[in-house]
This record gives structure tokens, sequence and C-alpha cells, in this order.
């Protein structure tokens, strides 16, 4: 045997301990440069009097550093983000979470000229991260997932739009057009990042466990919200974002599948112990759509579970309805927050019932409508078109400056496709719609795991609520919903594999 170059050269092998000595002192000089680095940053906080823009750029390192080294990560924050912070501000509240600023252009509230939010960065980061260490060499094949097409084809609809809009000419607005495509072009980033990043069985539960412990989060600001305007005399028109009653009722109906399912894990233990707080949440937000919603999700989780088990569901429908005809009979005539649930009815039924407040929101929405079906007479096959304001010829009372594209985006979502692109734009959003509800359905009958169902209702549940509350409001164009609609849509594709692989499992494939 030859000695190695060396021995030869009558230089000693590096022993352990000298790796070891190393290896300690490269971490005390870590430890003494962030130690450095965080006490600079603290002087530095406290002679500003607490500038928080100081912590972005550390802040910023380490997330940059997290995506960089492990690409789910990235979807994991987008995720988060979507479910915890604020998009606009809420009347009469200033949360710590409305203060981020992540859904705003950067211009928005620094010198910078970026016309992209930290959200948008932080998911362009993701795809390069991912697409430098994984298709880049060769490692994972790129994949659509089952929506790939569908979700495709609804983004497309509004890059038409646009040449629609600017081929109009006239008061065509490119800060208006990329404020409409921002929500669309979202969604299927990081429907496309979720589903080539998100690969195993315990990624799934990762964003499981996060929708349902950050919903509950909400739910407990909204509550507090609540009580603090309480004790102040205070009137609020909302405790929560208007978008946050689409997330309450899709945990509220998880809760509905894990009881008809029989599922029992500690992630499932603590979302029953959350639905009593998030529905207290819901009623206090005092948004009827958000009632409405939940209705009918509950309603689609029936029918889907109907197959799956049955005799679940006539004993949870047959209970349900008798304590609703419960509910409703002592609590018909009441008013407060105990009756809100049911001021969604009265209203339906007799329209001399609302609110002030809920008149009001008819009115503006009934000349809303009446515009928005002006407009499709006048420009019937194309809309007018995405950057395009559609035709007024009843003119609504002004909206507040904190929605200054009012003009251009309805709260009808769902008719907003329509003025955007079109009979093609409504098809697209149906299209995609019918395609959720198809696979999604599918797969929850067909997974003989109840945890993997739990995940394939997610989808579902989400996409019935967005539509719903699309309906009235600005749902399609809302950055929180889109991410979270994207993303869940994005778990499926792990689902529609022949067998879902386990961490293990996955990383015994890569070796």
């Amino acid at each position: 045997m030859t000695a190695g170059p060396a021995a030869a050269a009558g230089v000693p092998w590096p022993s352990s301990e000298h790796y070891a000595s190393r290896a300690r002192r490269q971490a005390i000089i870590l430890a003494a440069t962030t130690l450095v680095v965080a006490l600079a940053y603290a002087l530095a906080i406290i002679a500003t009097d607490g500038e928080f823009l100081l912590v972005v750029p550390l802040v910023a390192v380490f997330v940059a550093i997290a995506i960089i080294a492990h690409p789910p990560a990235g979807i994991y924050l987008v995720f988060g983000g979507a479910l915890l912070f604020e998009q606009f501000a809420i009347s009469g509240l200033a949360p710590p979470t409305a203060q981020s600023h992540i859904f705003e252009n950067i211009s928005e509230y620094t010198p910078v000229p970026i016309k992209l939010s930290v959200v948008d960065l932080l998911m362009l980061l993701t795809f390069a991260s991912w697409l430098v260490r994984g298709v880049a060499v060769g490692r994972e094949p790129l994949r659509a997932g089952p929506f790939g097409k569908a979700v495709a084809a609804y983004t497309t609809v509004f890059v038409v739009g646009v040449a629609i809009g600017v081929s109009r000419g006239g008061g065509w607005d490119p800060n208006a057009a990329l404020n409409e495509l921002r929500a669309p072009a979202e969604l299927c980033l990081v429907y496309f990042l979720a589903t080539n990043l998100i690969r195993d069985r315990a990624q799934l539960f990762v964003l499981l466990a996060e929708f349902v412990g950050l919903v509950g989060v909400k739910a407990l600001q909204g509550i507090s919200n609540y009580l603090g305007a309480q004790s102040l005399g205070l009137s609020l028109e909302a405790v929560t974002s208007h978008e946050d009653v689409v997330f309450f009722d899709v945990a509220i109906a998880l809760m509905v599948v894990v009881a008809l399912l029989g599922l029992r894990t500690k992630l499932t233990y603590a979302l029953m112990a959350l639905v009593p707080v998030i529905l207290t949440a819901e009623v206090l937000t005092q948004r009827r759509v958000g009632f409405i919603a939940l209705a009918t999700v509950v309603l689609a989780m029936l029918m889907v579970s109907a197959t799956v088990a049955p005799r679940r569901v006539l004993v949870l429908a047959v209970v349900g309805a008798i304590a609703f005809g419960a509910y409703a009979a002592f609590f018909w005539d009441e008013s407060g927050p105990v009756a809100e649930p049911l001021r969604a009815i009265q209203t339906v039924i007799d329209p001399g019932a609302k609110s002030a407040r809920d008149a009001g929101s008819d009115h503006w929405r009934d000349i809303e409508n009446r515009n928005i079906a002006s407009t499709i007479r006048q420009l019937p096959l194309t809309g007018v078109g995405v950057g395009q304001q559609y035709f007024f010829q009843e003119e609504p009372p002004p909206l507040p400056a904190s929605f200054p594209y009012w003009r251009y985006i309805t709260h009808n979502a769902v008719l907003w496709l329509w003025l955007k692109a079109g009979p093609l734009g409504a098809f697209a959003l149906w299209f995609l719609v019918a395609r959720v509800l198809l696979v999604g359905s599918s797969l929850y009958v067909r997974l003989r795991d109840p945890g993997l169902r739990l995940v394939a209702a997610l989808p579902v549940a989400v996409v019935v609520c967005q539509i719903v509350f699309s309906s009235v409001d600005l749902g399609l164009s809302y950055t929180r919903t889109m991410l979270v609609l994207g993303t869940s849509l994005g778990l499926v594709a792990v689902l529609v594999q022949p067998k879902v692989p386990s961490r293990d499992g996955e990383m015994a494939a890569q070796r």
C-alpha cells in the first residue's frame, strides 16, 4: 500500500481533533459575527425610534437563504403570509398584521421603483431556486398537475383581455391593467410552484397544519378586535378583513369532513378545538355572504361524502337541521351578533328588514350590476378589456380612496371575467371551477386514506367558498384568496399519483 501525499511528505494527517477544533472556531466566528450584527441592528433601531425598515434587510437575507436551501419553504411562506396578513386596512382598526405591506408594490411605500410586492418577489425567488436546483440539473421532471391546463387557460384569458383593452385605445390605463393582472398571475405561478415543490405526504400536512393554525390565529384576532371595540364603545363595520370569511368557512367545512370521516389525529383535534373560536369570529364579522358561503360549502361537503359515509351524512344532516331549526325559533326576532346568521335569510325573505348598512351595500351592488349588464349588452363578445373602465349608465356613490380601481374591477367578480374578455373569460372561469369540483370530489371518493381525503376536500371547499364570495365581492382579484386557492389546487398533484410518497420514500428515491 502506498502512502498518501501528506504522509510521503512527512506531514501527519489532520486528526479528528483538528477538524473538531476548526469547526469550533468557525462556530465561534459565526456566533460572534451574528452577535455583532444583531447588536448593531438593535442600536440602530433604538437610535431611530424603532424604524421597522431597518430589520427588513436582515429578515430578507434569512428568508432568501431558507428558500434557496429548501425551495418548498417559499410555498410555506407565501401560503402563510396570505392567511396571516391583511391586504387592505380594516376600517377603524390597525392590527400589526395590517401593517406589513407585503401585498403592496414596493414602490408605494419605499423610494425603490419596483412595481412588485414582497409576495411577488418571494414567489419569483422560489421559482428561480426550484428552476436551478430541480429542472436545470434534470433531477425533477416538470409537471403540470391535474389543473395545469385549466389554470393556464384562466390566466391566458387575461392576456387576451390586455390585447382587447390595448386595441380599444382611449382610456387604457397600464397601472389598472397591472392591478387586474396581478391576482390571476399569482394564482398561476403559485399553482405551478406548489405542484412541483410539494411532493410528499409530510409536506401536504405541513400546509394543512399551517392553514388550521393561522386561520385560528385570525379568528382569535377578530374576537380580540371586537372585544377591544366594545370596551371603547366603538361601532365597527368589520372586525376582520372581508376575505377572512372565506378561510373561516373552509376551516369549518374541513371540520365537517373530519366528523364524517371519523378522523382522529393531533391536527384534527387542534381543528376541533379551534372551530368554536372560528365560528364565533365568523358571527362577529357580520358578513352575510360569509354565512351563505358557509351553508353552501357544508352542503357541498355532505353531498361529496354521501357515498363515502352515508349514515354519518344522514345523521349529521338531521341533527344539523334540528339544531338550526331550534336556533332560528329562539333567535329569529333577536338582534346582535348571536342573530347575525339569520339576517342573511331575513333579508332575502323580507328586503324591508335590512339594516341601513345592508341596504346601502345592496344599493351600490344593484347599481353596479345594472352597469355590468349595460356594458355586456354593448360589448357582448369582447368586453371592455383589461385596463379599461366598464361603462356607467348610472353613477354609484364613490368608494374610499383605498380602492382606486373600482371603475375597472367589479364587486361581482364572477361577471368581471366577462367584462374583461367576453364569454371566453366566463368559460375559462367555469371550466376551472368544474375541473376542480370533478377531480377533487372524485379523489375524495376514491382515496382510502382518511387523511388524504381531508387534503382532497380542501381545494373543493376553497373553490365553493371562493365562488360564492366572489359573486358579491372582489374574491377573484384579492391576492390573499387567490394565493390560497392556487396553493390548494397544487396539492392535488400529490394525490393523483399511484402512491402518495412519504418523506422517507421521497428521500430514498433521490439517493
